[in-house]
């Protein structure tokens, strides 16, 4: 099959009227005015709260004021779940709270949803004036609409280790909340009345959900799996595999390339890795292969679609000169953006021990943070890292056989970990502030949910907490 090369800039200008951002969306608006003094038609969630409003779920205070950017406490939430959901209090309920009285007018609320195990205390405490946070959010409204857990990841700072991760993708999968423009959830936030409103709404009613999810986090492997098909370079076939019957799709071959002209690049090869985040795989490449000494010399990147379907194979512009293409590695996505290194001395590859584990020196590379929609890239920090490169499993083509990452630079969705000379560190690319792990001297390493796992000079064993 003949995949089309466009320019990558279409795919972007696509994603980016397409993304999902915890933003407002305007529905159809209510001819009733906005029963609150404190809120105006078309501001925020007005919609959400009317919707809400009208059902008899939500009200007021007193002084007329709907109050929409405060926190919403517990037994708030507690109380709209319970109309939502047409829930009847609990006539005679006998659970008791060591932080809210049967006198209480908490109390049947508190008692009547702890009974239905929507929300309930830790060591008999309730705690009804503590505020929500949006990880809790996400629990509750899970819990309460009886929604899947959802083990594929959405937001770059909620990690498999968080203990809401599978109630966060769900909420998100489910279109009830969404994420922040840097592609995080904040699961520590505080939840505000208004908020809480329009997550509220959205898993009533179908018609006020937010648009398709977007996920902000890449999977990056030899293998990658998605949704019960699995995604792996075969010789020089980029395939699809469905887990439940075996069946092999090929997506790509090494011939659907166009060639160029005194230039031998490989843009597949067992052993390569590849990167999935939603429907796009992308490929970090050998751009350009020495047909003497039989190395890569420079790299590349190109992205296709994940199914067979779509024809919109597209080579990846990084903004980068060709001397810095040559040293163009550890390659990353993050919702629409990328994340690469590049040498800052670059150096000529023209001979083999390069590559060779047996050369352990430090190597000072440059982080470079790159957003389609500002076609320039933005250097992001310096560091030192081991020149110990990736090695291809299960290639037998060529004689240097190495992928385009360095095993001492690994990426989780939040944090870039690398090690050198002087131990193991971790940069966030949240916050731009970087730790250091230990002083181990390492020459490998691997990233878990929760750990960094470490292979010393030795040989021996290591387990860091991230």
């Amino acid at each position: 099959m003949k995949k089309i090369f466009i320019s990558f800039l279409t795919l972007f200008l696509f994603f980016s009227v397409t993304s999902t951002v915890d933003a407002e969306t305007e529905y159809p608006p209510y001819n009733d005015p906005i029963p609150f003094k404190d809120m105006q038609k078309g501001n925020g969630a007005s919609w959400d709260i009317m919707f809400l409003y009208k059902k008899g779920i939500i009200g007021g205070y007193p002084d007329g004021t709907f109050r929409p950017n405060e926190p919403i406490t517990r037994a708030q939430a507690s109380s709209m779940l319970l109309k939502a959901l047409d829930i009847p209090l609990a006539k005679n309920p006998t659970v008791t709270f060591k932080d809210v009285s049967k006198q209480s007018t908490h109390y049947q609320t508190l008692a009547t949803i702890n009974e239905k195990g929507i929300l309930r205390g830790e060591n008999g405490y309730m705690r009804p004036a503590e505020q929500t946070t949006r990880a809790q959010m996400a629990a509750i409204l899970r819990r309460a609409f009886d929604l899947p857990l959802e083990q594929k990841p959405m937001f770059r700072d909620v990690s498999p280790a968080h203990w809401a991760f599978g109630d966060i993708n769900s909420a998100a999968l489910n279109r009830i909340a969404g994420g922040y423009q840097d592609g995080t959830f904040k699961p520590g936030n505080p939840v505000t009345r208004a908020q809480f409103s329009s997550f509220l709404a959205r898993a009533i009613d179908d018609k006020m959900k937010l648009p398709t999810p977007f996920s902000y986090v890449s999977q990056k492997g030899i293998v990658v799996e998605e949704d019960g098909f699995q995604y792996t370079i075969k010789g020089e076939k980029l395939v699809k595999i469905n887990k439940k019957t075996k069946e092999e799709t090929v997506l790509l071959t090494e011939q659907d390339f166009p060639t160029q002209d005194g230039l031998f690049d490989v843009h597949l090869e067992t052993g390569f890795p590849i990167i999935l985040q939603n429907n796009m795989i992308y490929v970090p490449y050998w751009a350009a292969v020495s047909q003497v000494a039989d190395y890569p010399y420079a790299y590349g990147v190109f992205q296709t679609n994940k199914n067979e379907v779509v024809n919109n194979t597209k080579y990846m512009d990084m903004g980068i000169d060709a001397d810095h293409a040559m040293s163009m590695r550890n390659f990353n996505v993050y919702g629409h953006d990328y994340y690469y290194t590049i040498e800052k001395n670059v150096r000529y590859f023209d001979y083999n021990p390069i590559f060779d584990e047996s050369v352990n020196i430090d190597q000072t590379l440059i982080l470079y943070h790159y957003s389609p929609d500002k076609m320039e890239p933005v250097k992001v920090i310096e560091f030192d890292a081991r020149v110990i490169f990736e090695r291809l499993d299960g290639s037998t083509r060529f004689s240097t056989n190495i992928t385009q990452n360095n095993k001492s630079v690994k990426f989780d969705p939040s944090t870039m970990f690398y090690f050198n000379k002087k131990g193991v560190f971790a940069y966030s690319l949240l916050d731009g502030k970087t730790k250091k792990l230990s002083s181990i001297q390492a020459k490998d390493m691997k990233l878990t949910a929760a750990t960094v796992e470490i292979v010393d000079v030795n040989g021996k064993k290591h387990s860091l907490k991230k």
